[in-house]
């Protein structure tokens, strides 16, 4: 059985920018240093990109989170790929699919500077997974407040080799992912035969980003400095449920009958009863999409049990998120869903190889 981490992550680093054009070189991404006395603790430095600090959560790498994830600075920016390859070894996978950290949250307001910033990742992302061997894979970033440069650009990635899919966070800007201004990338990822990787995130909604502006934050021991604690929880699994819901709840799988998609990292439980509604509404059509086209990446703790009774297993994926140091990192995938005892052998087989090759065509 080969196994294969759907969701496995870079930390960008300044070689992530090395593809930009002369003449965007001076708007490149540059990190700095914070005092390590400071309310950030560890995370300690910043991007600045667009005139802003940007804050992310173990990136840029130079921040003193960063190298307290048992694992090497350049295994992380996929600086090293054999480095990355023999951790992989190690966890036992065969393939990873990556996607990005920084793109958890939109990187610019100027959306030309964005698709500069995109393309640039892209070509980093795709010489390092060329260089594995076939065992890594990613997926691509787009500018999707710009659908023509977005289009421009999945037929770009198709030709550099190792894209398997389209990244996305739940909402973009304040758009669902069913906004008409969204069909033509949809179409062009249909017709090349690349999924949609739907990923927690915050596409930089202006109307959440409001309505924090101005809340008081905490003044120390805040472990996650980079978050408003108000909004904790926004960013996380509720983008990814409303794109489910979105995604399953209208025309927008029969508009676009052989589009893939995945859902990633904001766990499976909430699926049960998300999809008993849409059973109710939209009967057969739920039953032929899940496990086929629609598919939905758990974590290895979760009631699996009572979610392939219900809904079934062939729309299961899982992933590592390695190497970030958050609750869905699973160094063990085989291990885990193995030593549960209560997920049966073909079970597994689907949700580590069988599920994760039909979704990304590994």
């Amino acid at each position: 059985m080969a196994v294969i981490d759907c969701d496995a992550h870079v930390e960008e680093s300044d070689a992530t920018w090395s593809y930009m054009p002369e003449e965007w070189r001076m708007f490149r991404p540059f990190a700095v240093t914070f005092p390590k006395d400071t309310y950030f603790g560890s995370h300690d430095a910043a991007w600045v990109i667009d005139y802003k600090i940007r804050l992310y959560a173990a990136n840029p790498t130079i921040m003193t989170r960063a190298t307290q994830k048992g694992t090497s600075i350049p295994i992380q920016e996929l600086a090293d790929v054999p480095g990355r390859l023999a951790a992989m070894d190690t966890m036992k996978l065969d393939h990873q699919v990556i996607f990005p950290s920084l793109w958890l949250g939109t990187l610019a307001e100027n959306v030309e500077l964005e698709a500069v910033l995109a393309s640039s990742y892209n070509d980093f992302v795709s010489a390092a997974c060329n260089g594995s061997g076939g065992r890594l894979h990613y997926v691509a970033v787009l500018a999707w407040r710009r659908p023509d440069l977005a289009v421009a650009e999945i037929q770009r990635v198709k030709t550099l080799g190792s894209a398997a899919g389209i990244f996305v966070r739940g909402m973009e800007w304040d758009k669902p992912l069913t906004h008409p201004d969204f069909r033509p990338i949809f179409a062009e990822a249909e017709a090349l035969d690349l999924p949609i990787a739907v990923h927690v995130g915050n596409g930089t909604s202006p109307t959440i980003s409001g309505m924090l502006e101005g809340i008081p934050r905490a003044h120390y021991g805040d472990p996650s400095p980079h978050i408003n604690p108000y909004g904790n929880g926004i960013v996380s699994g509720p983008y990814v449920q409303y794109a489910f819901q979105q995604i399953l709840g209208t025309d927008m799988l029969e508009r676009f009958p052989k589009l893939r998609v995945g859902f990633m990292e904001a766990g499976a439980e909430w699926t049960v009863p998300l999809i008993r509604k849409l059973r109710a509404k939209k009967g057969a059509l739920i039953d032929g999409v899940l496990g086929e086209r629609v598919f939905v990446a758990c974590a290895v703790d979760e009631d699996l049990g009572h979610i392939i009774d219900k809904v079934g297993v062939d729309f299961l994926v899982t992933q590592t998120d390695f190497p970030h140091g958050d609750s869905f990192r699973e160094d063990h995938l085989l291990e885990a869903l193995a030593s549960r005892g209560d997920v049966s052998e073909s079970s597994i087989e689907k949700i580590l190889e069988k599920n994760p090759a039909r979704l990304f065509s590994i």
